[in-house]
């Protein structure tokens, strides 16, 4: 059966471990283009058996690579899709995740699954709220990275009461606007306290200066332009994914600058052996890197040596499997998402302490 919910980091770990003829497969698959997503599992699974034979795969391997894709397209997620799909197999069976996350269409085939797609979407804030807000109604909704929006149950009690209909005596709208902010702030302040997701706001003029003015600023609001009347919940979801994009964009780089303030004092590292060291260490804290290089290799266990070869695999994504596992923090970016001085483009470490020399 395949997964709605991410793996954790000991299963992230394991899944980064070598595997005999281990095949990634990342794929958009929503319902509205279901077909189109089904031919295309199908179609990346032939060519992965078509590449393992071409390795020399013997005709039992193929076989079972055949079966796990039948098992894959009666996979019931098949009627409940998502976004995207992530699927990783070996001759053994295979794990289906479906995810909300806009992921790139992607097949490899090797001795180690790719996981840089799935981390990412693990390791980025994909969590948000949204209020859609109109004269007529209004609505709070919530997603995060294993849910699409959804609308939130309100327990309004006599709230209907402050609705502007057009009723000018019985509400103004900015009364309105007011009251619907305070609700907004009570429900978000018990689900998420420290104000750390974003509000993303469907509202046009005068409402939406109104309740911005009449909400606190403790918490990012995003105006999203258009209509807030009679969206469907995956066009709320869409606007959401895509101006979180932009926010992480923005948090990496201000991450980054906040990592350059250890300069000074030896706790940065930029080249990769010294930040693979640093892992092995326990010493990363926070670990900046593009999840698109292909760096392969092999990491040593003990001390953090590296070693290069096309033999390998891929460097990055072990390292951050390793920052997970002592407990640091790892944020995969494209290298073009970072805009700050000591960014190079590959990866930028903050330590817990100065490496010894």
């Amino acid at each position: 059966m395949a997964r709605y919910e991410f793996p954790t980091t000991a299963e992230l770990l394991e899944m980064g471990a070598p595997k005999e003829n281990a095949v990634t497969i990342y794929v958009p698959a929503t319902a509205a283009e279901y077909d189109v997503a089904r031919t295309a599992v199908k179609s990346s699974m032939d060519q992965a058996i078509r590449t393992l034979r071409e390795r020399g795969a013997d005709h039992a391997i193929q076989e079972s690579f055949h079966a796990i894709t039948e098992w894959i397209l009666e996979d019931p997620c098949w009627d409940v899709l998502s976004r995207s799909l992530a699927i990783f197999a070996t001759a053994d069976g295979a794990e289906i995740f479906v995810l909300p996350n806009n992921l790139e269409h992607q097949l490899q085939v090797g001795k180690y699954w790719d996981l840089g797609q799935i981390v990412r979407s693990v390791a980025n804030p994909q969590r948000a709220y949204a209020v859609t807000l109109s004269a007529n109604e209004w609505h709070i909704w919530s997603a995060s990275g294993t849910d699409e929006a959804h609308e939130l149950k309100v327990d309004e009690g006599d709230f209907h009461d402050a609705r502007a209909h057009g009723d000018e005596r019985t509400q103004t709208l900015e009364s309105y606007a007011k009251r619907v902010a305070a609700k907004v702030e009570s429900v978000l302040i018990h689900a998420d306290p420290t104000s750390e997701r974003p509000l993303f706001l469907f509202a046009t003029d005068p409402l939406e200066g109104m309740f911005r003015e009449a909400f606190s600023g403790r918490r990012e609001v995003v105006l999203v332009p258009g209509s807030p009347d009679d969206l469907r919940p995956d066009q709320v979801d869409q606007a959401i994914r895509e101006g979180l994009t932009t926010i992480n964009a923005r948090r990496a780089t201000e991450t980054v600058d906040t990592i350059a303030d250890g300069i000074s004092k030896g706790l940065v590292a930029t080249d990769l052996a010294d930040i693979a060291r640093a892992a092995v260490a326990g010493a990363v804290d926070t670990l900046v890197y593009d999840f698109t290089v292909d760096t392969l290799g092999r990491l040593d266990g003990t001390n953090g040596d590296l070693t290069f070869s096309d033999e390998g695999y891929d460097l990055m994504s072990r390292i951050a499997m390793v920052v997970l596992q002592n407990g640091g923090k790892v944020v995969p970016v494209r290298a073009a998402e970072v805009d700050s001085e000591i960014w190079n483009d590959v990866a930028v470490a903050r330590l817990r302490y100065p490496l010894a020399r």
